[in-house]
């Protein structure tokens, strides 16, 4: 056991192995939170509202305030030189508590990488946090920007299809214009 574990840190940075411990336990936290004893309420379904124009989205899990629940607009993908591009949206957190926007992906590209305002760095594992209630802009000047690297659209593509995880809400696809 201890040459597995020895294995899985080995020949990493002091940094790297922060970042891995650190993305751990807030996945650990995400996972474990809200799973106490006598608390067996059934996980609502969700009810997603995709708008007819690509871009559009709007995800209602139960019918409480409580309950998460997201609209994105304006999802649009901007293609760049050298296979990067950028991920242009407004997403706004519908419940009254705080939801995070965790990772972003698309079969068209190999990662994408979330990055402070300003470009000052990457966001830390545990996502964008999002106030209930207030918009969050991606891909403005002061915004968050999601940074799309590997990018691969397949010629006259208009849409491209988007994977978005949020910690409360789980795992949403929808359709990026392509622009």
């Amino acid at each position: 056991m201890r040459a597995q574990r020895a294995g899985l840190w080995q020949g990493r940075t002091r940094t790297a192995r922060i970042v891995r411990a650190g993305a751990l336990l807030a996945v650990t936290a995400l996972v474990t939170t809200g799973c106490s004893e006598g608390d067996h309420k059934p996980v609502p379904a969700r009810e997603v509202h995709e708008s007819s124009a690509p871009g559009q989205l709007s995800i209602k899990t139960g019918s409480t305030e409580d309950m998460p629940a997201i609209t994105i607009t304006g999802a649009t993908v901007h293609p760049g030189a050298n296979g990067e591009g950028e991920l242009a949206m407004v997403v706004r957190d519908d419940s009254t508590i705080a939801e995070h926007l965790v990772m972003v992906s698309s079969t068209a590209m190999g990662r994408a990488v979330l990055k402070q305002p300003g470009g000052a760095g990457t966001v830390p594992p545990v996502g964008v946090a999002l106030s209930p209630g207030k918009p969050a802009a991606f891909g403005t000047a002061d915004g968050y920007h999601v940074v799309l690297q590997n990018l691969n659209i397949p010629s006259g593509a208009k849409e491209l299809p988007v994977s978005v995880l949020f910690a409360r809400l789980g795992l949403v696809q929808m359709k990026a214009v392509v622009g």
